[in-house]
């Protein structure tokens, strides 16, 4: 009988029918399948929900023009009903606000008593309604944006309340990114110039995202059925776990630079440094801070500011110096764990634009606790290396304990930077200079900089940032580079990689890239930079490989492009970084309370190799 029972249940979960969604509402869900010439990238929300659906049907019966009153007389809410859907998603308020016998609604009276009648009948035909309150219109009056669907908002709201029905508020998601945006980045979204109400095909994917996060947080049935990141490709030799260092922020400043050391042991002790940003300046940076993790990210110690040794120092003329873009690395000749960064200048509050840099680093006491004093890495005495970092650079031991340390640089008038690789010694106590080799040069935007070097199956790779676009070299001792090439994809096409950082990681014989890029859905995220990916390259053609390109840190409105990695145990690699709170001016901060959710989380993305 057990076994009958069981065939019985298999075949029903074969043959079983996937999830249906049906949506009714007004042109800002609508499908658009044929838009009109003056505006040939036209969509509703509702024709990009099942990207988030994957598992589902989704039936979109919304329709331009449509009220709570109108999308009843012309018969489409019969066609809902029809569909004996599981779920029925139901947003109007647009048509309803209008002075219009055939559509408008009063918000007190009729537009409540519409909407209670649709979630009656919902649920008569066996189905479960969900009201989502109208999206923002994008209307800036003196800068400003504004509203007028507040009472319909409002009523829905209400409504869901009385009739104990989940409601996703929309209007509230939309208007705080368009708010975070301003005027001028929402034309991205917009099907015109002047269509402040309907939305691009990117516009809508947008507006379905925010649907769809918060079906994630108010209705729990759905959870499973949504897919709000997009799965890893198969077959990757790895898994990637998230780890929560640290959350939540105050509005005022916010962590940066979260870099690790793993320092070996049976369970390896990662200690993981971190600093301040002045939200109101422009990489306006505090004292170093350091938190440590017996347990691989499991838990995490209090936070400590180390303001003696790796804090701000006064110099003559009110001028403020720190060190800042620091990378702690274990070096493993000398049992120590190096942390190297640069300098950077201010006076009150705002950084010099003529101001010497210089190679900053410190030396951390394991058994203390404690990092020495800052100190600065002694160059040759050439004008240009008067401006000389190594900021939020990767670097590379080599088994004799030197150290290859890539670093940009310009004389006080240049206007491009360099980047050379910087031959180190290091005993444990003392950071040297040995030799430098091939200058790497660009002629675009700021130049080359933000190195980043590793070896891999006997080879040396150099990553550069350039304001246009990401770089890659190569080299046979780590010194003496070849040309620099652009970063593209495996078939040809541009990585979209720029004005950001490209950091390594390496497994065996196999060499990966760390890196953001535009044409992921992310216009609203500041250069483009969230979210974190990581693809493997192809060590002959230098191309990115598409095809195993997987999401290591998701995208949360705010950026993610100042990351590190960090060589944890040969088992296990970490990608640290934190959501950056600041986005377009003029509106620059990310409030606590944004459309996306970003809190300033410092993510650690282990990646766990399966061989």
């Amino acid at each position: 009988m057990r076994i009958l029972l069981l065939a019985a249940f298999l075949i029903t979960s074969l043959h079983a029918e996937p999830l249906k969604i049906v949506l009714a509402g007004d042109s800002t869900v609508a499908s658009v399948p044929n838009p009109p010439k003056d505006r040939p990238d036209l969509a509703g929300w509702g024709q990009m929900l099942g990207e988030f659906l994957p598992q589902a049907t989704v039936v979109n019966h919304a329709r331009s023009g449509t009220s709570t009153k109108s999308f009843r007389d012309i018969g489409l809410w019969d066609r809902v009903l029809k569909e004996k859907a599981d779920w029925v998603l139901i947003q109007f308020g647009h048509n309803d606000q209008k002075d219009d016998p055939k559509r408008g609604t009063d918000p007190a009276t009729t537009y409540r008593d519409n909407l209670r009648a649709f979630i009656r009948e919902v649920r008569e035909a066996g189905g479960k309604p969900v009201l989502v309150t109208s999206v923002s219109r994008r209307v800036y009056v003196n800068g400003k944006l504004t509203t007028s669907l507040t009472p319909y908002v409002e009523a829905a709201k209400a409504v869901a309340a009385e009739m104990k029905v989940p409601v996703i508020d929309l209007h509230r998601a939309s208007f705080a990114l368009f708010q975070q945006l301003g005027e001028k980045f929402c034309l991205l979204y917009g099907p015109g110039e002047k269509d402040k109400s309907h939305f691009s095909r990117e516009g809508a994917r947008m507006m379905a995202r925010l649907v769809a996060e918060g079906l994630e947080r108010e209705v729990p049935e759905l959870r499973p059925h949504l897919q709000l990141i997009p799965p890893p490709p198969p077959g990757l030799p790895f898994e990637v776990k998230r780890v929560v260092v640290s959350k939540g922020y105050d509005g005022k400043t916010c962590w940066v630079h979260p870099r690790a050391g793993a320092i070996p042991g049976a369970t390896p002790t990662v200690v993981l440094t971190m600093q301040k940003l002045l939200l109101t300046g422009s990489d306006v940076f505090y004292a170093l801070n350091e938190t440590r993790s017996a347990d691989l990210g499991a838990t995490w110690s209090p936070i400590v500011e180390h303001t003696k040794t790796l804090g701000r120092r006064n110099e003559p003329d009110e001028v403020i110096v720190g060190a800042c873009d620091f990378t702690p690395k274990y070096h493993a000749k000398s049992g120590k764990l190096l942390g190297v960064g640069h300098t950077v200048r201010y006076k009150g509050d705002h950084v010099m634009a003529v101001r010497p840099r210089e190679t900053a680093w410190s030396v951390y006491d394991a058994d203390k606790q404690t990092w020495t004093p800052w100190t600065t890495l002694g160059m040759p005495k050439e004008a240009k290396f008067v401006n000389a970092g190594a900021g939020s650079v990767q670097r590379f031991d080599l088994e004799n304990g030197d150290i290859l340390l890539p670093i940009y640089f310009k004389a006080e008038k240049d206007k491009f930077y360099s980047v050379t690789v910087v031959r180190c010694s290091f005993d444990g106590t003392t950071l040297k200079y040995l030799e430098h080799g091939t200058e790497l040069t660009l002629e675009s935007g700021r130049g080359v900089y933000e190195p980043s070097i590793t070896r891999c199956a006997g080879k040396f790779y150099l990553t550069l940032r350039n304001d246009t676009a990401g770089y890659v070299a190569v080299s046979d001792d780590g010194l003496h580079f070849g040309p620099i090439q652009m970063w593209k994809f495996d078939d040809g096409s541009d990585l979209g990689n720029y004005n950001t950082q490209q950091h390594w990681v390496t497994h065996g014989d196999r060499l990966y890239l760390v890196y953001n890029r535009k044409g992921a859905h992310n216009d609203h995220v500041i250069r483009h930079r969230a979210p974190l990916f990581m693809a493997e390259v192809d060590q002959k053609t230098l191309a990115v490989k598409r095809a195993t390109e997987c999401i290591l840190v998701p995208e949360r409105g705010a950026r993610l492009g100042n990351f590190a990695i960090t060589e944890v145990s040969e088992n296990e690699t970490w990608v640290t970084v934190a959501e950056w709170m600041q986005t377009y001016s003029p509106n620059i901060i990310i409030p606590p309370d944004n459309a996306f959710g970003a809190d300033n989380t410092v993510w650690a993305a282990r990646i766990l190799w399966k061989d």
